[in-house]
């Protein structure tokens, strides 16, 4: 028997926030995006087949590209690099520089792959979920990930060499 919404709701909140959270950067925005995707995904969640954590994302990442291209003549690139990154995390790294270093690192990477990136570590997504949102094998999945932290260490490494 598959779960109540309540049951869902509680158990994925904190990862669509989360998620929600670092691709906005921005509380009140993030808190209203988060309230529009449960209320969809309440009115829907009974036509659920198969995994619901798979789906609520796809319904989170609609939902982040309908706020960005409302807003696309107001938002620069510069502006959502400098605000993507939330003070938790920065609090987590010891230098500035460290973090300055990683945010250039990780927006030089191919959009796919900075998504991967926000699903797997972000949204706490497992390697089949992320397979689902983004519809590729499971094992490419698990592939492009080991592949993305290798070229993010060298990336990481090599900017803070100089």
């Amino acid at each position: 028997m598959p779960e109540s919404f309540i049951e869902f709701y509680e158990k994925t909140f904190d990862d669509v926030y989360r998620y929600v959270y670092f691709k906005i950067g921005n509380k009140w925005d993030a808190d209203d995006i988060v309230s529009e995707i449960f209320q969809k995904a309440f009115e829907k969640y009974n036509t659920v087949k198969s995994n619901p954590k798979a789906w609520i994302f796809s319904i989170a990442r609609n939902a982040i590209t309908d706020y960005y291209r409302t807003k696309k003549n107001l938002v620069s690139e510069a502006l959502i690099i400098e605000h993507s990154y939330p003070d938790v995390f920065e609090d987590k790294l010891e230098k500035e520089v460290e973090l300055n270093c990683l945010k250039k690192s990780i927006y030089s990477l191919p959009k796919e792959e900075i998504e991967i990136i926000n699903l797997k570590y972000f949204a706490g997504m497992t390697h089949r979920e992320i397979s689902q949102i983004i519809e590729k094998t499971e094992d490419a999945v698990k592939m492009k990930a080991f592949r993305i932290i290798q070229k993010l260490k060298n990336l990481v490494i090599k900017c803070l060499e100089g």
